[in-house]
């Protein structure tokens, strides 16, 4: 057997590593794809002022989270979608297990007040008003945007949106109308047709402590002639359709079962339980009445005192994630806040996406609601149990 020179394959070898050495690891690198731009309307609801944030910091290694636990508190609706598109991921890359409180915005923030100063929980979801009702008790404290690599492909109403980085707007929801098309003739086009005497008995609302129920005041109001700042409208006519009310609703998944069981004909309804809506095969049909349709960002925010801040901002910029938010908008749990998430168009049109109907999304200003929200919750409370 002749022995190989390998002075002689020496040379060869450096030029085809300086010319080909992509081509060794199995085809040339194509290059990045660009952005998607997406614009929306100018406008005072939907600012999009360029904001400079600060250059993430290298995560610590995967393996320091390994054993750990996260406590999570949340809604709980489309939960075994929620495991497979982020919690299952999450435990599995970081090795760590998530543990989630689940209710609506107002049981969930009663017990965060319980605990001040001792919580239980480290990341909190919240929407709406409820945000800032937690800033103000000093229950939850700003994240570090260092820590949140994601941060930088959000829209920039996103990225802080009840200031001073309290929390970080993860999907965005708007509210509209269904309607049993089988059921309800003339169809509805405005919120004051759920006074309809022939509606009676088959109209559902959202509960006034639901994301919503706020929106649901202003929305009734401008229906008889109000608006956000002159709502009495509302609360004059609000008795004449807790007549038509078979019930209201605190949670999505009780509109849903009423909906199925024939009991509900019209219902408001939040856009991220449009899916399950329609697995009902109840022939619904969805319209935004005249009076417009509201917008509402759900937010992580960090638990104040929490002892688990560097995984909570872990979970916080995975939730962000391209992935997540693909996984979640293609499964039409959440509406994207990720601006390089795209869908195709079957599913564009059940979401909160794209830059025509995000520039078109009213949103209210929850600072000024949160400040109203005891004497609403009064007002509504003695309507509703008469």
């Amino acid at each position: 057997m002749k022995r190989v020179n390998l002075y002689f394959f020496l040379p060869l070898f450096i030029v085809m590593t300086i010319t080909g050495g992509l081509a060794f690891a199995g085809g040339s690198k194509e290059a990045p794809k660009a952005e998607p731009k997406v614009e929306s309307k100018p406008g005072p609801s939907i600012p999009a002022q360029p904001t400079t944030q600060p250059q993430p910091q290298t995560q610590p290694e995967i393996q320091s989270y390994r054993g750990r636990t996260l406590s999570v508190s949340t809604w709980g609706f489309n939960m075994d979608l929620i495991n497979k598109n982020l919690t299952k991921p999450f435990e599995e890359k970081y090795g760590v297990k998530i543990v989630y409180e689940t209710g609506n915005n107002a049981d969930r923030l009663t017990k965060l007040k319980a605990r001040k100063g001792n919580p239980n929980v480290d990341v909190v979801h919240f929407a709406g008003n409820y945000i800032y009702l937690a800033m103000k008790e000093g229950l939850i404290e700003p994240y570090d945007p260092a820590k949140i690599s994601n941060l930088k492909d959000l829209y920039d109403w996103a990225k802080d949106p009840a200031g001073n980085r309290y929390g970080i707007g993860y999907a965005i929801s708007t509210y509209a109308v269904a309607y049993r098309t089988d059921k309800v003739n003339p169809p509805i086009t405005s919120w004051a047709d759920l006074a309809r005497p022939d509606l009676k008995g088959y109209v559902t609302l959202p509960d006034i402590s639901t994301t919503f129920g706020p929106a649901t005041v202003v929305l009734i109001a401008k229906a008889f002639g109000g608006s956000e700042d002159n709502v009495e409208p509302a609360w004059q006519n609000l008795p004449t359709i807790a007549k038509n009310l078979v019930t209201v609703y605190r949670r999505s998944s009780e509109l849903i079962t009423l909906v199925q069981q024939g009991e509900v004909w019209v219902a408001p309804y939040t856009s991220f339980s449009w899916g399950n809506l329609l697995e009902t095969k109840v022939p619904l049909k969805s319209i935004v009445p005249k009076e417009g349709t509201v917008g509402s960002q759900s937010m992580v925010a960090l638990v104040k005192g929490t002892k688990n801040a560097d995984l909570a901002h872990l979970y916080m910029d995975f939730i962000l994630s391209h992935e997540v938010q693909k996984a979640q908008a293609l499964d039409l749990v959440d509406s994207p806040t990720n601006k390089t998430v795209q869908v195709p168009p079957e599913i564009a049109e059940k979401l909160a996406y794209g830059p025509e109907k995000l520039g078109n999304i009213i949103f209210l200003d929850e600072a000024k609601l949160a400040q109203v929200q005891e004497a609403w919750v009064k007002r509504w409370q003695q309507i509703m149990a008469k």
